[in-house]
């Protein structure tokens, strides 16, 4: 494993708990940084005893939807996997926002399917999605069509100065991707690489089955009703079918409510999320 992919940040002395959350960061899988979650809400977690290992991932369009999953699973393998079976951690937690929290859902797929591997505690899901095949996915966005219309030859200058399969990517640099995944009609499908030419390039294959969903260890979501990317139904129908699963709904914020820390909200529900992860581990 890269060790360059990965930051762990672990807390103190008597603090430390042993139990991590592997931490995967948004960015409709088109640009996005490991360490992009805000240092009030790292603070509250190490302070609560928790270790952060925060990881970058391939990028689409320079690596397809298949790719990014095999990455990370490698990486969860190497990082927290490997630190449980050598005794250093004792469980963990799986945690995204948007397109990071759909990566970790699929990832506790994977590692279910895959019993020599620890299962997670639970997962945290920030205002994600699980369903590859939903019109909000495929459909362009409202919210995006009223900005300048991206076309494709600036997404071919940005992908042919990325210089390989980049691993991160600022916003500054590659944000023009997503706009123009949502500008176009399955657009950002495209560029991830699930154009159905075979059944793992297919969105239907990376998409959550009943099933799927209803095996998932204890989840918490949190979703705002003004989420102009990723609709509250999304969230609400992942709640609805999942066996064992806590909803925060927060009214009237954007996508990411919580990259806001003037807002209290987000503290306010960081600081649910501890509860509900304390509840989890007292019923193990």
């Amino acid at each position: 494993m890269d060790s360059s992919l990965v930051t762990i940040a672990a807390p103190k002395g008597s603090l430390n708990r042993h139990i991590a959350l592997f931490y995967l960061h948004g960015g409709g899988l088109l640009y996005g940084e490991r360490d992009d979650l805000p240092t009030p809400y790292v603070n509250m977690l190490l302070s609560a005893g928790y270790t952060i290992v925060s990881a970058d991932y391939p990028l689409a369009p320079e690596s397809c939807y298949s790719e990014i999953i095999e990455s990370t699973m490698s990486i969860f393998s190497s990082t927290v996997a490997q630190s449980i079976r050598e005794g250093s951690l004792d469980s963990y937690f799986l945690f995204g926002r948007s397109s990071g929290a759909n990566l970790v859902l699929t990832l506790a797929r994977e590692i279910r399917r895959n019993r020599h591997l620890p299962q997670p505690l639970g997962i945290i899901d920030f205002y994600g999605y699980y369903d590859l095949c939903d019109r909000a996915i495929r459909s362009p966005a409202k919210a995006y069509l009223s900005l300048p219309e991206i076309d494709q030859k600036t997404v071919k200058s940005i992908v042919e100065g990325s210089n390989g399969k980049p691993t991160n990517g600022p916003k500054s640099m590659r944000y023009a991707l997503y706009v123009y995944a949502r500008q176009h009609e399955n657009a950002w499908l495209e560029l991830m690489g699930l154009d159905g030419s075979k059944p793992y390039r297919s969105p239907e294959f990376w998409s959550l089955s009943d099933e799927d969903i209803a095996n998932l260890p204890p989840t918490f979501i949190a979703a705002s009703s003004g989420d102009e990317d990723i609709p509250l139904r999304m969230s609400k129908s992942l709640r609805s079918k999942a066996s064992n699963v806590c909803m925060k709904t927060v009214y009237y914020l954007p996508h990411d409510f919580d990259r806001d820390t003037s807002n209290p909200t987000g503290a306010e529900v960081y600081k649910e999320v501890l509860t509900w992860m304390q509840q989890v581990i007292s019923q193990q």
